[in-house]
């Protein structure tokens, strides 16, 4: 079988190389990492996370809320409480 001479332009010929692109590239930012945190709850903590979450699952209407999402908006709403309040629950839950 005979072999058939290329003769003309290919393809690879005309490619560029990413130096003399003139193109810019988006850069895709990453998502920041997850640290994954672990902490022990006592028995009576567990059931009171239980019942805030069957609370706000009972008025959200569109999706289940887990008990991540509702630690998480306790943490929010930590931030907005006096250290002097918080200080004074502290103190009612280990006693």
């Amino acid at each position: 079988m005979a072999k058939k001479k290329i003769t003309g332009q290919t393809k690879l010929a005309t490619t560029s190389s990413p130096a003399d692109s003139s193109e810019e590239l988006k850069l895709v930012s990453r998502k920041s990492q997850l640290n994954p945190t672990s902490f022990r709850l006592t028995p009576e903590d567990s059931d009171r996370l239980k019942s805030i979450t069957v609370a706000v699952n009972e008025l959200s209407p569109y999706k289940k809320i887990s008990e991540t999402m509702v630690i998480k908006a306790l943490l929010y709403n930590g931030l907005k409480i006096k250290p002097e309040n918080l200080l004074k629950a502290i103190r009612e839950v280990i006693l």
